[in-house]
């Protein structure tokens, strides 16, 4: 069976293109980011192929882009997340979407039949609503319908990290799906934008239920020996444990008694003006995050028979968080690592849209020929 074909713009590390030849239904013909040290990353893992175009979206051409079944764009949130700058669609990083709308709408009849978005959860209440809903009817102005949803990696692997899902499909005779029902991947905050904006062109699938995830933090976390330098020095650990509150302190005691080692993760964050280091003992580890300014470094934190260690979770560690195989070549330093998989995509989330959507929509374009032409494409 051919395989359909994909473009990834903001293609970072390659985890969108992991999750889509994972299914063997896809195949990515052509990649697109600026950073090059994302690049590299992806470089090492698919090292006999020039589709990678290092680039600033707004200075692709349409000419450059070829003829594909699906899009995808995980464009940046710095702009849109509750921990950005908030300055929406306009700012600096996240106007990257308007470099896509640009190309989508240079190709005319060549756009592909599927555009698939991925953003922060925040996207959709970024200024009041109206940058999600700018973004959206800019879709049905190039002649799509939306569908939008949210999965959360905890589903897959033991991380918490919710991200908004956007799939646009050209639409031709057939009537949307406008009613939309409360659902895990659809909820309250959610439902209520598809309801409040009916000048937007709806077309919602319906889900499958989503999975429970059987792995937990101790699942994916390397066996280092005591002596390994990636634990810290006792100096370090007790700050670590000076930092923590009354209540996270009595976490850790709880774990620091415990007949068997338990493994919790942890952010500093600043409260009223002060570093703290806050634990999670659930667990699942805390969202992934770039290590802008050092508080994106997630910490582990092992305590058990009345001893405890303390360090920062290593790459791999971070790549099995996002459900990435280890056969996934990681060969650059750590910090260049964490920020390739601090703005990725979580493997198994993007493997099952294509599982339970993306294919089966392409499959049924593919084969009404007489609505459309070989690739998708309205008559």
């Amino acid at each position: 069976m051919v395989p359909f074909k994909a473009v990834e713009f903001f293609a970072g590390i390659g985890l969108v293109r992991l999750a889509l030849e994972r299914t063997r239904r896809w195949s990515v013909i052509f990649a697109n980011d600026m950073d090059p040290n994302k690049a590299e990353m992806y470089r090492d893992n698919w090292p006999n192929n020039d589709h990678l175009i290092v680039e600033d979206i707004h200075k692709l051409t349409a000419a450059e882009i070829p003829t594909a079944d699906l899009f995808t764009a995980s464009f940046p949130c710095n702009d849109l997340s509750i921990a950005g700058k908030r300055d929406g669609l306009d700012g600096k990083e996240s106007s990257a979407f308007w470099g896509l709308v640009r190309i989508l709408n240079d190709l005319g009849e060549r756009r592909p039949p599927i555009v698939l978005l991925e953003n922060v959860v925040g996207f959709l209440q970024s200024h009041g609503g109206k940058d999600f809903e700018t973004a959206l009817l800019a879709l049905n102005d190039l002649g799509y319908s939306v569908d939008a949803f949210i999965l959360n990696a905890s589903h897959w692997v033991p991380q918490s990290r919710a991200r908004l899902f956007v799939v646009a499909k050209r639409h031709c005779d057939d009537p949307p799906q406008r009613v939309a029902i409360q659902s895990e991947a659809r909820p309250g905050p959610l439902l209520g934008f598809i309801n409040a904006h009916e000048n937007i062109d709806w077309d919602l699938r319906k889900l499958p239920r989503l999975p429970k995830s059987r792995t937990q933090l101790i699942d994916i976390v390397e066996d280092l020996p005591e002596g390994d330098p990636h634990w810290w020095n006792s100096d370090r650990s007790a700050y670590f444990m000076a930092q923590l509150s009354k209540r996270h302190e009595v976490q850790a005691k709880l774990m620091f008694a415990g007949d068997d080692y338990r493994y919790a993760t942890a952010f500093r964050r600043v409260r009223h003006g002060k570093s703290m280091a806050e634990l999670r003992t659930d667990g699942i580890a805390g969202c992934l995050r770039t290590p802008r300014g050092g508080s994106g470094r997630q910490i582990l934190f092992k305590a058990g028979r009345r001893r405890y260690q303390v360090r920062l979770l290593t790459a791999r560690e971070c790549a099995r968080l996002q459900g990435v195989p280890d056969d996934y070549r990681i060969d650059v330093p750590l910090n260049q690592a964490l920020f390739g998989f601090g703005d990725a995509v979580c493997v198994p989330a993007v493997e099952w849209i294509a599982k339970y959507y993306l294919t089966p929509v392409a499959s049924s374009l593919a084969a009404d020929a007489t609505l459309f032409d070989g690739m998708g494409q309205c008559r």
